[in-house]
């Protein structure tokens, strides 16, 4: 049995990651949309997040884009992807099959104990992250992931030989641009939960 972790150490490693994410904010790495959130969670008594993403729109060169040691992101946004970018792209021949991947947001977050990573979960629930779980409980604190279950992979491209045409692509980023910006939507009514809440319980 694991037991809670050093409250001073807890402490101490949550002020780490709060300045680890002021210096990607003076660099421009925290991702759009995901800030506040970020905020919010470190309000939080018992609660802080180590990594996140807002949601994105990505071209995977892969053959299975599940394999993330096996595949190269060729391109990238966490805005609405123009056609003509992504046509862009796919001018190029693929080392093996270029992949569209939209996602959702991913945050993970350090609780100080499951009590805390309960209603970390009945918060991000509520607010659409429907496929949130607890990951595990270490030394470091429980450590919850949050996610929407919002995901797009279709294949593009093999090789030389385009699978779909101009039009369907333009028609699958609708799709894709819209499952970004619902990503957005969740993320805003999540941080609201989290503002409301903002007490967290009690303290640690």
């Amino acid at each position: 049995m694991v037991e809670k972790p050093p409250l001073k150490q807890w402490l101490r490693r949550k002020e780490e990651f709060r300045q680890r994410i002021a210096k990607d904010r003076e660099i421009g790495y925290l991702d759009p949309g995901i800030e506040e959130v970020l905020e919010r969670f470190f309000e939080r008594p018992k609660s802080y997040t180590t990594s996140s993403c807002s949601g994105r729109i990505t071209i995977v060169d892969a053959e299975r884009p599940w394999t993330r040691d096996e595949s190269t992101v060729v391109y990238r946004s966490h805005y609405p992807a123009p056609l003509d970018e992504v046509m862009n792209v796919l001018s190029k021949p693929a080392a093996h099959t270029f992949w569209l991947v939209a996602a959702g947001p991913i945050i993970h977050v350090i609780c100080y104990d499951e009590e805390e990573a309960y209603e970390v979960l009945r918060i991000a629930r509520e607010a659409g992250f429907k496929h949130s779980g607890i990951l595990s409980k270490t030394s470091k604190g429980v450590i919850v992931e949050l996610r929407t279950g919002i995901r797009i992979v279709v294949p593009l491209k093999k090789g030389d030989h385009m699978l779909v045409g101009e039009d369907y692509v333009a028609r699958l980023l609708e799709y894709a641009n819209k499952a970004v910006a619902e990503g957005r939507i969740r993320l805003r009514r999540l941080s609201k939960l989290l503002e409301a809440g903002r007490a967290g319980g009690d303290g640690v």
